[in-house]
Protein backbone atom coordinates (compact mmCIF):
# COMPACT_ATOMS: atom_id res chain seq x y z
CA UNK A 1 0.00 0.00 0.00
CA UNK A 2 1.64 2.97 -1.11
CA UNK A 3 0.28 5.30 1.79
CA UNK A 4 1.90 3.57 4.55
CA UNK A 5 5.37 3.17 2.14
CA UNK A 6 5.53 6.99 2.59
CA UNK A 7 4.93 6.98 6.53
CA UNK A 8 7.21 4.36 6.72
CA UNK A 9 10.02 6.13 4.31
CA UNK A 10 9.13 9.57 6.72
CA UNK A 11 10.14 7.47 9.51
CA UNK A 12 13.07 6.32 8.51
CA UNK A 13 14.29 9.50 7.76
CA UNK A 14 13.26 11.13 10.75
CA UNK A 15 15.47 8.51 12.39
CA UNK A 16 18.68 10.12 10.58
CA UNK A 17 17.87 13.40 11.01
CA UNK A 18 21.10 13.89 12.90
CA UNK A 19 23.60 13.01 10.01
CA UNK A 20 26.46 14.53 9.36
CA UNK A 21 25.34 16.84 5.95
CA UNK A 22 26.08 15.19 2.83
CA UNK A 23 27.18 18.61 1.89
CA UNK A 24 29.99 18.13 4.63
CA UNK A 25 31.20 14.92 2.64
CA UNK A 26 30.56 16.01 -0.60
CA UNK A 27 31.61 19.63 -1.05
CA UNK A 28 30.76 19.70 -4.82
CA UNK A 29 27.35 19.50 -4.14
CA UNK A 30 27.48 23.10 -2.29
CA UNK A 31 28.74 24.62 -6.06
CA UNK A 32 25.90 22.78 -7.92
CA UNK A 33 22.92 25.91 -9.32
CA UNK A 34 19.92 25.26 -7.90
CA UNK A 35 18.38 24.18 -11.14
CA UNK A 36 20.77 20.84 -10.73
CA UNK A 37 20.05 20.38 -7.02
CA UNK A 38 16.93 20.15 -7.71
CA UNK A 39 17.58 17.48 -10.08
CA UNK A 40 19.99 15.31 -7.79
CA UNK A 41 17.49 15.61 -5.44
CA UNK A 42 14.49 13.83 -7.45
CA UNK A 43 17.19 11.39 -8.41
CA UNK A 44 18.09 10.52 -5.29
CA UNK A 45 14.52 10.62 -3.95
CA UNK A 46 13.22 7.76 -6.88
CA UNK A 47 16.31 5.70 -5.90
CA UNK A 48 15.27 5.92 -2.37
CA UNK A 49 11.63 5.32 -2.49
CA UNK A 50 12.57 1.86 -4.87
CA UNK A 51 14.82 1.05 -2.04
CA UNK A 52 13.43 2.46 0.61
CA UNK A 53 13.01 -1.28 2.64
CA UNK A 54 17.07 -1.62 3.16
CA UNK A 55 17.11 1.46 5.63
CA UNK A 56 17.01 0.69 9.30
CA UNK A 57 13.61 2.24 11.27
CA UNK A 58 13.30 3.41 14.67
CA UNK A 59 11.15 1.04 16.01
CA UNK A 60 9.06 4.20 18.53
CA UNK A 61 8.44 6.07 15.42
CA UNK A 62 7.54 3.02 13.32
CA UNK A 63 4.90 2.13 16.05
CA UNK A 64 3.56 5.73 15.95
CA UNK A 65 3.26 5.99 12.50
CA UNK A 66 1.34 2.13 12.01
CA UNK A 67 -0.54 3.69 15.49
CA UNK A 68 -1.71 6.38 13.64
CA UNK A 69 -2.23 4.79 10.32
CA UNK A 70 -4.95 2.08 12.23
CA UNK A 71 -6.70 5.55 13.29
CA UNK A 72 -7.21 6.26 9.65
CA UNK A 73 -7.77 3.06 8.53
CA UNK A 74 -10.33 2.93 11.34
CA UNK A 75 -11.97 6.09 10.66
CA UNK A 76 -11.15 7.66 7.67
CA UNK A 77 -13.26 10.78 8.20
CA UNK A 78 -10.68 11.94 10.61
CA UNK A 79 -7.94 12.52 7.68
CA UNK A 80 -7.56 15.88 5.91
CA UNK A 81 -7.48 16.29 2.10
CA UNK A 82 -4.50 17.57 0.57
CA UNK A 83 -6.39 20.97 0.16
CA UNK A 84 -7.89 21.09 3.56
CA UNK A 85 -3.89 20.17 4.54
CA UNK A 86 -2.06 23.14 2.06
CA UNK A 87 -4.74 25.70 3.97
CA UNK A 88 -3.96 24.32 7.58
CA UNK A 89 -0.47 25.13 7.51
CA UNK A 90 -0.39 28.00 4.55
CA UNK A 91 1.11 26.39 2.08
CA UNK A 92 1.20 27.05 -1.72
Amino acid sequence: MRSISHARLAARLLFHYNTPMISEQIPAVTKLSLEDKWLLANELWNEVETRQDELPTSPDILTIVEERFAQFEGDPSTAMSLDEFKRRFRLP
